[in-house]
Parts: structure tokens; sequence; C-alpha cells
């Protein structure tokens, strides 16, 4: 799902279970450096709330080990998904080892090679340096990393 369907106002046609696995690995995202920050939190009940579900974040933290990528669910959403995690590890204003590494991975399981996900987090830095709204940032980033 886009970015920028995240937040429009439109239905979402995603069934549930899609939009719950996608909160899902944004949290183990968020956890991968072994905290959530207040900036992580409300990126993530942001995308709850489009999404028009509930988070339980205490369940969540609770069953952390047990949320794991499935890379053929995730086949239909992985550039989003990727961004948005991307997008997630730049939230905090700095780019964590841990949430890189755990990035690159998730990221190697949806079929990106390492080199472009480290790619993709510095081309974001730069174009919000730049002013660029994120909508704009994915679809330029779409055109280079994204599927054909």
């Amino acid at each position: 799902m886009p970015l920028q369907k995240l937040f429009q106002k439109k239905e979402i046609d995603e069934s549930g279970d899609f939009r719950h696995e996608y909160v899902e690995q944004l949290f183990k995202m968020a956890h991968s450096d072994g905290h959530m920050d207040e900036c992580e939190y409300h990126f993530i009940l942001k995308i709850a709330q489009r999404f028009e579900i509930e988070v339980d974040f205490e369940s969540l933290h609770q069953n952390l080990e047990n949320i794991t990528l499935n890379p053929e669910a995730s086949k239909r959403f992985g550039f989003d998904l990727l961004f948005d995690m991307s997008w997630l590890i730049l939230v905090d204003g700095e780019i964590d080892d841990q949430e890189l590494e755990l990035g690159i991975s998730l990221g190697a399981q949806l079929g990106f090679p390492a080199e472009s996900i480290k790619q993709m987090l510095y081309s974001i830095v730069q174009h919000k340096k730049m002013g660029l709204p994120p909508v704009e940032i994915k679809e330029k980033l779409k055109q280079i990393f994204g599927p054909e």
C-alpha cells in the first residue's frame, strides 16, 4: 500500500490481517535498537489509526520475539513496508546500527539487496533535508528501488 494512502481519507481496501501484520513489522523495527521512542510510537500509531485498527502496544511488546516477517505475505507490500521501515528508522533523527541491521535483514527477505536499503535510507535523509514531502520522496525512490 503506498504511503500516501495511509494519510488519505479514502477507505482502506486491505484486509485486517494485512493491516495488523504491517503494523507488527513496523513495531518490530522500532524495537530493534532495544526501545521505542515517542516519535516511533506516534508514527506507528498514525499508521494504525489510518488503517482503522486498534493496536495493543503492550501485547505487541510481550510477543515481540514471535513477530517475524512472512516473505510470502509480504510480496504484495514489500516496497511499501521497506519504505515505511526506512522512514521509521529515521523518525528519531538518527540511523541506529541495530535498526539498520534489522532493516537490511528484513529487506533481504523481501528481495532487496543490502546496498539498496542503505541507499534508500540516505536518499530519504537527503530528500527530507531538501524539504520534500514523504509522498514525493516515496515516488522518487520507487522509480529507483521499487518493483518493476
